[in-house]
């Protein structure tokens, strides 16, 4: 009964690895072949220390969009080399502005790799249950 219960959990815990790692590639794959660059202003930094007592830097961005809408968001990335009042270059989804990345696509790899680790292990629970 352990055993079976065993194999459950990793079911369940590769199939949610498995649908992140999708999801991971299909939005930095999207972004990427749908954004549109443009230039954002660092408007402010914000800094957050974790939990080993590290700083992290998240600028917080400005752009402009075609029609003169205003978008300002922070970067997800801890980029600790700019300040306001800098400029960098972003592409944005024009479907919905307010997702935008400094470069798209980075994140495909991080989706690869949770594919690549829960695959087998998904694979592996299955075939012991179902053998």
């Amino acid at each position: 009964m352990g055993d079976l219960i065993a194999v459950w959990v990793a079911v369940i815990v590769s199939v949610a690895g498995c649908v992140a790692g999708v999801a991971v590639i299909w939005s930095g794959i999207g972004l990427k072949r749908r954004g549109i660059r443009v230039d954002a202003e660092v408007v402010g930094v914000r800094e957050h220390e974790d939990g080993d007592g590290d700083v992290h830097f998240y600028p917080i961005l400005r752009f402009t969009l075609p029609g003169g809408e205003a978008v300002q968001g922070e970067s997800y990335a801890r980029i600790n080399e700019y300040g306001a009042p800098d400029t960098i270059s972003v592409v944005y989804d024009p479907r919905h502005p307010e997702t935008f990345d400094e470069s798209p696509g980075t994140g495909i790899g991080g989706g690869v790799l949770a594919l690549a680790f829960c695959g087998p292990w998904l694979g592996g629970a299955l075939w012991w249950l179902f053998h």
